[in-house]
């Protein structure tokens, strides 16, 4: 049995670093051992990317660049075993990711964005009152992303459209109701989301990226659904006998001024989302990518789903919500980057009930992490994420490990996404017509 592991970046494993000097800030670590934490720092022993990241001798993250920041965290538990794995700014926590099931293994994720200054820490740890065990056999299903979005050294507004809003308590219902987060983790203006109706309103028309996290009371069902207006968009759906689910998604969409998103859901559903003060999983983010101004080639972001049900080997998604710069190719469900640079890719997944699926995202013959889903007898969830260097030409696609896996989705039950964009640099964001800023 191992324990309180602690932060070794092997760079010897490394499949992409970008020297100190870059202007972007971003990180992928992976673990591929089996670890048992009883408590202290996630350890992490494949270094996937690292441009310009720092991080302290017991393995936090370390903001030498103050700015907002986007933070992804997954874990995949053993089998019949749980994850219990906590976020915090400095000493103050943040969120949280639990899976377990008995009847296979357990996928947990979250996402956050918060504001860092200089030699602000970012780190997960394993709660003190849990034995969290993380499943690994070679494979990288947990991880750790961070990336840069805005550094403070932006001068115009637009850059400054985001929210990060949680659950700190209990959720109930079976009417389809929007759900109202409590808990401001993070918020751009007073206006951008509101508390009283569940919505963000877009000030400023562009390219948006939203995640969405829940976990569900014990025995009960976490089943969301993503509005764009009136506009069904996308799902997340869990539920495992006897234990809490994990259901969560992404999205990239264009907004025009004054469109609206929020959280519903499912309607006829009988819905329990868990949440307390201390424990918040159930969260909601979503950022400006880039302003109208920036809507020319040099825009690089796609967001596609499955509306139908799939097995093969490459995974093709038909439902393209967005693809500015049109490097997902519909046809082969490969995205070819039209620029070098840092990119940021996030997918998830629906199994068919009882069967199982395991995801690898590649990076041309590289193979670079997974996620998968499995339980007896249930629909499973699996997500993950990684930002990636990138030269013009490179390709990235999405690999079922096996061909017969069943990937599950109706027009109105969008589980399976692939989203990516290319992270911008803090000249790129100078840029654009004034005539659209804020304020």
């Amino acid at each position: 049995m191992e324990s309180n592991f602690y932060f070794t970046l092997i760079l010897f494993q490394t499949i992409a670093f970008v020297p100190s000097e870059s202007s972007y800030v971003a990180f992928t670590l992976g673990q591929t051992n089996h670890l048992h934490l009883s408590h202290g720092q996630l350890s992490y022993n494949k270094v996937i990317t690292n441009s310009s990241a720092e991080f302290d001798s017991l393995g936090s993250f370390v903001c030498h660049k103050p700015g907002l920041y986007a933070f992804h965290f997954f874990s995949l538990a053993q089998s019949h075993s749980g994850t219990w794995i906590e976020l915090f700014k400095n000493t103050n926590y943040v969120c949280s990711i639990f899976g377990y099931t008995a009847h296979g293994y357990a996928d947990a994720g979250n996402s956050v964005l918060l504001h860092l200054n200089e030699d602000d820490a970012v780190s997960l740890k394993a709660h003190p009152s849990y034995s969290t065990t993380i499943h690994g056999t070679g494979h990288v299903y947990t991880t750790f992303t961070g990336v840069l979005l805005n550094p403070d050294e932006t001068e115009h507004p637009y850059a400054k459209e985001f929210f990060s809003v949680g659950l700190s308590h209990g959720f109930q219902t079976h009417r389809g109701e929007i759900v109202r987060y409590n808990d401001i983790i993070l918020k751009s203006n007073e206006n951008v989301f509101n508390t009283q109706t569940g919505k963000f309103t877009a000030a400023v028309d562009g390219s948006y990226i939203f995640h969405y996290h829940g976990l569900s009371k014990t025995d009960q069902v976490v089943y969301l659904n993503l509005y764009h207006n009136d506009r069904y968009i996308n799902s997340a759906y869990g539920h495992t006998h006897g234990s809490f689910a994990y259901a969560g998604n992404t999205v990239i969409l264009h907004l025009s001024r004054g469109d609206q998103v929020y959280i519903k859901a499912r309607s006829n559903h009988e819905i329990g989302l868990f949440g307390a003060a201390d424990e918040v999983y159930t969260t909601f983010s979503g950022s400006l990518l880039a302003p109208i101004s920036h809507d020319s080639p040099s825009e690089i972001s796609f967001s596609v789903g499955l509306s139908h049900h799939f097995s093969s080997t490459y995974l093709i998604f038909d439902r393209v919500f967005s693809n500015q710069g049109g490097g997902y190719n519909p046809k082969n469900g490969h995205f070819t980057a039209k620029e070098s640079g840092v990119y940021m890719f996030h997918f998830h997944a629906l199994s068919h009930s009882g069967d199982q699926i395991t995801v690898d995202l590649y990076h041309g013959q590289y193979y670079i992490d997974s996620l998968y889903g499995g339980s007896d007898g249930e629909y499973a969830t699996g997500s993950n994420a990684a930002a990636l260097n990138l030269a013009a030409g490179d390709t990235v696609f999405l690999k079922s490990r096996t061909s017969t896996h069943s990937y599950y989705a109706e027009p109105d039950q969008i589980y399976c996404t692939f989203s990516g964009y290319k992270l911008k640099l803090a000249e790129d964001l100078n840029i654009g017509n004034q005539g659209y800023l804020i304020g």
